[in-house]
C-alpha cells in the first residue's frame, strides 16, 4: 500500500461512521413511489426498504447498487457515510 493512501486510511478508519441515505427523498423525487413499488422493483420485501430508509439496516452492495440503478443516480447521491460523534 502506498504510504499516502496508508495515511488516509487510516484517518478514515479511527472515526466512528455510519452509512445514511436519502432513500425516502428519492421515492419522492421518483413520482412518489411506494415503500412497495420499490420493493418490488428491486427484489425485497417492503420491511427492507423501510428498515434501510429509517437506518436500521444497511444495504448489500448489490441492493444498493440495484436501488441506484433504479433511480438513475450514481450511489453516492443515495447512500453517504456521515460521522457520528
Amino acid at each position: 500500500m502506498h504510504y499516502d493512501n496508508y495515511c488516509l486510511y487510516n484517518k478514515v478508519e479511527r472515526k466512528n461512521l455510519k452509512l445514511k441515505n436519502d432513500l425516502r427523498r428519492c421515492r419522492f423525487e421518483h413520482q412518489e413511489i411506494s415503500q412497495q413499488e420499490l420493493a418490488n422493483a428491486v427484489g425485497v420485501t417492503r420491511l427492507t426498504i423501510h428498515s434501510i430508509e429509517k437506518g436500521k439496516f444497511n444495504p448489500s452492495v448489490l441492493l444498493a447498487l440495484k436501488i441506484a440503478r433504479f433511480f438513475k443516480k450514481p450511489i453516492d447521491k443515495i447512500f453517504y457515510l456521515e460521522e457520528v460523534k
